[in-house]
Parts: structure tokens; sequence; C-alpha cells
């Protein structure tokens, strides 16, 4: 009796052994997770939009796509990606928007949980793209359609015009206009070393001839 419950304990624990090394997520499964990537991508040609792109998926594994701004989570496979990437178009473009993916896998041993987690955001739209000083100037930086001030950098609508004007009028005046307004904006920071110098020299010299003078009375 007991050898036969000894056997069946032994069996048992055969088993365990077994469901934990086939529960163990295989090394191709989880670097094909580890390599799923994504970015957010402005569309500013056009029409203006975000594209989501989720790069080098694997039949192997599938993600869920977390929007913050409705908070939907939606899935996604390899067969809703052109080749392992996967496009998603995103239109609402006046707030950022926070996006969080996690990478799954169907395989044995792979389902318990989140394999790879990946997180993008988009820019909220510059309202000032459609300025018409910026229509007339678009290749400034701050005139690109999700163009974001640093935090603590931002401007009223009147400081900025006057930036842009100052920018676009420097950049209209000659060499030697920028030349000679640096010599009037730096001037002094020349001029009074120079007359420093100048009256350390004077002081120098004279003291060096009253001693020769002094030398040469004797």
């Amino acid at each position: 009796m007991k050898k036969i419950i000894y056997s069946i304990f032994v069996i048992m624990l055969l088993g365990i052994s077994v469901l934990k090394v086939n529960a163990t997520c295989n090394d191709q499964v989880l670097l094909d997770a580890k390599n799923v990537t994504v970015e957010a991508i402005p569309m500013t040609e056009g029409d203006i939009y975000y594209i989501i792109r989720i790069s080098n998926l694997t039949p192997n594994v599938y993600v869920t796509v977390y929007e913050d701004d409705n908070e939907t989570t939606t899935t996604y496979t390899y067969e809703d990606s052109n080749n392992g990437t996967l496009d998603i178009e995103h239109w609402y473009i006046y707030e950022r928007v926070y996006y969080t993916v996690n990478v799954y896998s169907d395989i044995d041993g792979c389902q318990d949980e989140s394999l790879n987690v990946l997180k993008t955001n988009t820019k909220k739209f510059n309202d000032r793209w459609r300025y018409s000083i910026c229509v007339e100037n678009p290749e400034l930086e701050k005139c690109q359609p999700f163009y974001e001030a640093p935090v603590g950098e931002e401007q009223t609508d009147e400081e900025f015009y006057e930036e842009v004007q100052q920018q676009k009028y420097e950049e209209s005046l000659s060499f030697w206009d920028k030349a000679w307004i640096i010599v009037k904006e730096y001037y002094l920071y020349v001029l009074i070393p120079i007359i420093i110098i100048s009256v350390c020299y004077g002081i120098v010299i004279y003291v060096y001839k009253t001693k020769r003078s002094d030398v040469d009375g004797k």
C-alpha cells in the first residue's frame, strides 16, 4: 500500500514538473515581444493628423492599444498589420493623447501576463500654425503644426508676433548692419578694458620714467 501511495506521489511530482516546463514562455516569443516598437508620427502634408505606428509584429504576438483620450482598448494581431507594421490613424489633435501598448502571446506558457509594455503620445496641435504670420513664414520652428513651447517658455500672442517680426527683421539685415548693431550693443565691454589697460600702461610708463629720472639725477 505504501509503495502504491509513493508511486502516485512521484507521478504527481513528475506531472507538476512537466507542467512547469510546458508553462515556460519560449525565448523566441520573448524576443519577438521585446522587438515590438511604437512611435507617434505627425502627418503635416495635406490633412493634419497622427499615425501611431507599431512595428515588428510577428504571428507569435499580438497587442492591445489603450488610448487615454476616450479610455478605449483595442486588440490588434499580426493579420491586422502590413508585414508586421500596424498604422493607427489618430485624428483628435487638439489635446495631447497618451497611448499604452501591451504585447501578449497566445503561445503556450506565454498567456499569463504582458510580455512588453510600450508608451508614446501625440502632441497638441499648434493653433498659431493658421496665423497669417505663420502662413507667410512656414519655415519657422514656432510655426510648425505640432510645435510645443518648453515649460516656462510659453508666450502670449503679442510676444509671439514681436519675436517673429524681430527675427525676420534681423534676417533682412546685411553683414555690416549686423556688425554695427553688435558694436553699438557691446562697445562698452570692449572700450572699458581698453581704457583700463591704457591707464595701467600709462602708470607703468610714468613710474618707469620717474625712477629713471631719479637714477640719472644721482
